[in-house]
């Protein structure tokens, strides 16, 4: 796809699939459980409650990070392309990180958990070639003079597949983030405690219960024969 014609598209707010690199919008993250440098990480956790029982969590990261599609050398800059993670599906493998594991550690220190936690991560590293589908929008369309955003061009509804690691389909993580997310970046530890504290009882709505106990079959008795009655 050309320039001229990705900016079509944004005009129009039409579909778009095209090859990119991941660029941060500020500064880098660095992954909760591998401490690796990215520009977007998303967790699930599993947190081992009883012997029949799991507590999953999806978390991410809320910072948006941005698409850089063009070429690193010479002629004309990249075009830069914004990604709202809260909207985002990412496709991709994760690192799984067991029970007991310095990652899995790390994890149940930072968040809070208490029991055993088995972790998977998904990272984005900075420059990680990604191909992606979305919605191209411009968000300077219809904005007031100097005030258009900085970054004008936004990839809505979009899908995010990470392409330099073999993806197994049956390992993908197809996180798509809304009301039901957990986004924890910057959040206090304190805010975090509380906010534990006051849903102990209850499933959080970014949470699953999952329960391993096995049902009991059901115990059926014969009928007894009718009794022959004399006179």
């Amino acid at each position: 796809m050309s320039n001229s014609a990705l900016m079509t598209a944004a005009d129009a707010a039409h579909p778009v699939s095209l090859e990119a690199r991941a660029e941060p919008v500020a500064e880098l993250l660095r992954a909760p459980a591998s401490g690796a440098l990215c520009v977007h990480w998303r967790l699930r956790v599993v947190e081992h409650l009883t012997v029949h029982s799991d507590l999953v969590h999806d978390l991410a990261s809320p910072d948006s990070f941005e698409l850089a599609w063009g070429n690193r050398e010479g002629g004309r800059p990249s075009v830069r392309i914004r990604i709202d993670p809260e909207s985002a599906r990412i496709e991709a493998t994760p690192t799984l990180h067991r029970a007991g594991t310095p990652g899995a550690l790390a994890v149940a220190r930072a968040f809070g958990f208490r029991g055993n936690v088995t972790v998977e991560e998904v990272i984005i590293r900075p420059g990680e070639s990604v191909t992606a589908e979305g919605i191209l929008q411009d968000l300077s369309v219809g904005a007031a003079p100097f005030r258009a955003p900085a970054h004008a061009l936004a990839l809505a509804e979009a899908t995010v597949r990470l392409q330099s690691r073999a993806l197994a389909p049956a390992m993908l993580i197809p996180w798509a983030f809304g009301t039901a997310a957990a986004l924890l970046s910057g959040m206090g530890l304190a805010t975090w405690a509380a906010w534990r504290y006051h849903l102990a009882h209850l499933p959080p709505a970014n949470s699953v219960w999952r329960t391993t106990a096995p049902v009991p079959s059901a115990h059926l008795t014969p009928p007894e024969p009718p009794r022959q009655r004399f006179p």
